[in-house]
């Protein structure tokens, strides 16, 4: 949607721009010939000055068209490109909620038809219940993502710490790096930053970027998570030394689903993750990058904001 706003701005200007130089051309052109005609000839000079008028109407109604044609393009565009990523989404999910779904109805049914011996009852139930999280937390994880793309959703922002919050994500996922053997580097400075953020939907995001971070990357891989603030602008970044990405997803990495494929076929996520990440960046006016050039790692998510502000 922004791009669509984006795309509006532009050609206003470019065919405001395009209409007043076709005005001073056609003024330029006029401006002498009548002066001289109502000097001279009265009928010539109102023949001339009707000229005049009726080619200016004429410019202005040509760039009012062309503009009109250009959004009509982009809206259309943009109408294909939603209903793309509406199919896509619906059709992924269903995908993803197929598996469990089955499972459970299927371990429902020998429980209740009394196929599930006594002794391995217990571990069916967990199974059952471990498929209902699942399930609730694509339900869930859907919900988000289609609410952030509404116009109607709004932030609530306060002056937050970065730093303390940053700090508490990667404490609060320190066990499940340790359980994939990942060595986990972090660096943010003890003195406070403060930004305007909404703290649960900011929270989300990076919360997403450091699940990622271990999701994606195998035992004795190495990340890195950050926060620096270089002229002014504040940056989070979570970096690691695993696996380049491949090139051609580079410009698609927040696409829903487009690099969540693998994941979510072993059940491990949504493949939304990185495309809720990046909404809810972009509603904070702010920027969510692949870099490539970090000192010691193939790869580094960073979200790039505003400038802090003082306490």
């Amino acid at each position: 949607m922004n791009e669509l706003k984006n795309k509006v701005v532009k050609y206003f200007i470019c065919c405001s721009l395009a209409i007043c130089v076709a005005e001073s051309v056609i003024d330029s052109i006029f401006e002498e010939q009548l002066l001289t005609g109502a000097n001279a000839d009265e009928s010539g000079f109102i023949v001339l000055l009707a000229a005049w008028f009726v080619i200016s109407i004429l410019i202005f109604l040509v760039g009012a068209y062309l503009f009109y044609l250009f959004i009509r393009k982009a809206i259309e565009l943009e109408s294909k490109r939603q209903m793309h990523e509406q199919n896509l989404l619906f059709s992924c999910i269903a995908h993803d909620l197929k598996t469990p779904m089955t499972s459970v109805q299927g371990f429902a049914s020998a429980l209740k038809d009394g196929r599930i011996k006594s002794d391995e009852q217990m571990e069916v139930y967990d199974i059952i219940y471990k498929k209902s999280c699942y399930i609730n937390e694509l339900v869930e994880t859907l919900s988000t993502y289609s609410n952030l793309g509404t116009e109607n959703y709004s932030l609530n922002k306060t002056k937050i710490n970065l730093c303390a919050l940053v700090r508490d994500l990667a404490a609060s996922n320190y066990i499940e790096f340790e359980d994939k053997g990942i060595e986990l580097r972090i660096e943010i400075p003890e003195e406070p930053i403060y930004c305007q953020l909404d703290e649960k939907e900011f929270r989300r995001a990076v919360n997403n970027l450091i699940i990622n971070a271990y999701r994606h990357n195998s035992s004795g891989t190495a990340v890195l998570i950050k926060v620096h603030v270089v002229a002014g602008t504040v940056f989070v970044t979570i970096a690691d030394n695993g696996k380049e990405i491949d090139k051609k997803l580079l410009e698609k990495m927040f696409i829903p689903f487009i690099c969540g494929n693998a994941s979510r076929t072993s059940g491990s996520g949504s493949g939304l993750g990185l495309a809720i990440a990046a909404r809810i960046v972009e509603r904070h006016d702010a920027k969510l990058y692949v870099e490539n050039d970090i000192n010691g790692y193939t790869k580094g998510f960073v979200i790039q904001l505003g400038r802090s502000t003082k306490l």
